[in-house]
């Protein structure tokens, strides 16, 4: 069985230096664990509104498409 979700691993690495820096710089593990576990929860939910949209765009041009096609038959059945 698949996994339901990919990782990119590029992202995941500069989350983990990201939050290696601050732990460096803060001194606090348990901070920069919940900064990273921030970061991955802003990613998913942008991902997933881009993916929303797209999605939407993609039933709108669709849509449109469809009622070009009718307005077209129509007009040849009318002629």
């Amino acid at each position: 069985m698949k996994p339901k979700f990919r990782i990119d691993w590029k992202k995941a690495l500069v989350f983990l230096i990201v939050s290696a820096g601050l732990s460096v710089i803060t001194g606090s593990f348990t901070m920069s664990l919940g900064i990273l576990l921030l970061l991955f929860v802003a990613d998913y939910l942008l991902a997933d509104w881009a993916d929303t949209r797209k999605r939407k765009r993609e039933w709108r041009e669709f849509e449109e498409e469809l009622r070009r096609e009718r307005e077209a038959r129509e007009k040849k059945e009318r002629q």
